[in-house]
């Protein structure tokens, strides 16, 4: 995962990557240079105060204003390359997580995997972006932290010259001695931060997958919104709600706890560092070795080594948070790139003008057979109705012909460059123009419009004709008996030769129904139809029956004569 995100910069947005990379570096070291300066700058403030100069005082502030007017110029343009290259990144990196979760149907697969990620929405949404976001905060805190720690370490081993400590009668001479108390006082602080606060990484981790459960219901609800109200069922969706949520507070609960902690410590890491300084250096203040200006100095230049040294006590709740998000996003890219590379005994070959199964036996993701051996052969032109109880394998034996079902063994023969079309059940709808949704998963729109609304005249849908450039979200505003002539409605304008159907006329009534076929037969009367339904009127429309037992027999009825497994 790591490896993934680090490669936006050898990808070809690299160029601006690494210019905005390169521009984010310069004005963060002439920050810390700015910084030295105002932290020198104290000395002659200081002295002039001490000495009751006038003069001196005024030019100091002069001083002052002009470099802090080159601080503020450089922030600003270090908080626009930052965010902008934030912005790119994480559109790389969208795009490419995108691009996986999208191929070779992985978003099909990871459903069936048995720990599959959860809410992969939320993951390419909210967590790529809190991991681009902290990554180049921590990154560029830690980089600031280091040029700060090399050029104040600098300036306080000078300031802070020699001491001497008597030790067993001898002497024992330490330089810099400020800046050896400074990395020992940072040392015990970030261990005890350690100690105290490992268990937020673990505690964000898991907020972070309740959080996206509890909008996961949330969004259920609004989805089947018409069939909780049909069914009133308002008190069973609130008290899942409110179970779920109470996941957020009992987590949320338990990071108060160990964040309270953490706060106790840092704050009176940082409040006894304020005098830490002035403490150890009082000594040469009061033996008359160090003006008050030059005391000052001392005490800007140790806090600045402080800082860099307390940089992970200071940033523990968002290093925290990002080694929360990076664990869901390296979990999420793992499943992705490992789906791809599943093998499975079953092989799909090309086969002209023909659909062939040869010893077809196809699982389900537990090992449980639902269809046996399957040997059959569909001509172009021909067609089948698939009919068996609920739960028999009918969908599953369409999906696996399609291609997306991995659990199989045996051939299937599909005919090579075939335009093949499957309409489910519940037909899926892109939100755009209604004209769109006829014409998906076409995009170039070729299709003349007049041709697309005398289709759906053809398909009693003649009411619709006028929103046909209108946007919306049609599976909301249309019934499912709409949606289906819908879907039919699309086969005819796509014309493939082989159209497969899975109870696509369900929630049609049987006139209708009838109507429908007899238009597909008309308009698609070169192409093969495979159906799946439980009506015995569609045996009419079709020449042959293939029954499946739920157990992975099956049997075959054509023309009257049976055959049997």
């Amino acid at each position: 995962m790591i490896r993934m995100a680090l490669s936006f910069w050898l990808s070809a947005a690299a160029p601006k990557a690494w210019l905005g990379s390169i521009l984010l570096i310069l004005c963060t070291g002439l920050l810390v240079f700015l910084h030295m300066h105002l932290n020198n700058w104290q000395v002659g403030f200081y002295n002039h105060l001490q000495q009751h100069s006038q003069s001196g005082f005024y030019h100091s502030l002069l001083n002052f204003a002009s470099i802090c007017s080159v601080l503020v110029i450089t922030s600003g343009w270090q908080t626009h390359f930052k965010m902008l290259l934030q912005l790119r990144w994480r559109q790389w990196l969208t795009t490419e997580f995108i691009a996986l979760w999208l191929h070779n149907q992985s978003y099909f697969h990871m459903r069936l995997a048995a720990n599959a990620a959860d809410n992969p929405d939320q993951r390419i949404g909210e967590d790529i972006q809190i991991f681009v976001s902290h990554s180049l905060e921590l990154t560029l805190g830690l980089l600031r932290q280091m040029i700060t720690l090399c050029l104040f370490s600098a300036v306080l081993w000078q300031l802070s010259g020699e001491v001497t400590v008597s030790l067993f009668e001898t002497e024992i001479i330490f330089p810099g001695y400020l800046v050896w108390f400074a990395l020992l006082y940072s040392v015990m602080g970030t261990w005890a931060t350690m100690q105290i606060g490992h268990p937020l990484m673990l505690q964000n981790n898991v907020q972070q997958s309740n959080e996206a459960s509890f909008r996961y219901g949330l969004v259920r609800i609004k989805e089947y919104a018409e069939c909780i109200a049909l069914y009133k069922g308002e008190a069973w969706e609130q008290c899942s709600l409110l179970k779920s949520f109470s996941n957020i507070i009992g987590t949320y609960l338990a990071m108060i706890r160990t964040t309270r902690n953490v706060t106790w410590l840092s704050t009176a890491y940082a409040q006894l560092s304020t005098v830490f300084a002035f403490l150890i250096a009082s000594p040469k203040y009061f033996n008359d070795e160090l003006q008050l200006g030059q005391l000052f100095e001392i005490a800007g230049a140790y806090w600045y080594v402080h800082s860099a040294l307390s940089y992970i006590i200071d940033s523990f709740g968002k290093i925290a948070q990002w080694q929360a998000v990076k664990n869901r996003l390296e979990e999420f890219y793992l499943q992705l790139i490992k789906i791809p590379q599943r093998e499975f005994s079953g092989t799909t070959l090309t086969c002209p003008n023909k659909l062939t199964t040869q010893e077809l036996s196809i699982k389900s993701p537990d090992g449980h057979t639902l269809v046996d051996k399957l040997t059959t052969e569909v001509s172009v032109g021909d067609s089948l109705l698939i009919i068996g109880p609920s739960g028999c394998g009918k969908t599953t034996l369409l999906q696996t012909l399609a291609g997306i079902w991995p659990y199989f063994d045996g051939q299937i023969f599909f005919p090579s460059e075939a335009v093949v079309l499957f309409l489910p059940q519940k037909p899926y709808l892109p939100i755009g123009t209604l004209r769109q949704a006829v014409l998906y998963p076409v995009r170039d729109g070729r299709v003349a419009k007049e041709k697309v609304a005398e289709v759906l005249h053809m398909c009693k849908l003649s009411a619709l004709i006028p929103f046909l450039d209108t946007e919306a979200d049609w599976s909301k505003s249309l019934s499912q008996g709409e949606l289906q002539r819908l879907s039919i409605a699309r086969a005819i304008v796509h014309q493939p030769k082989w159209v497969f159907l899975d109870e696509t006329t369900s929630c049609i009534d049987t006139t209708t129904e009838a109507e429908m076929y007899q238009l597909l037969k008309k308009t698609l009367s070169s192409s093969s139809l495979i159906s799946i339904g439980h009506r015995t009127s569609l045996m009419a429309y079709h020449r042959r029956v293939l029954e499946l037992d739920g157990a992975g027999g099956w049997r075959f009825l054509e023309l009257g004569q049976q055959y049997s497994k």
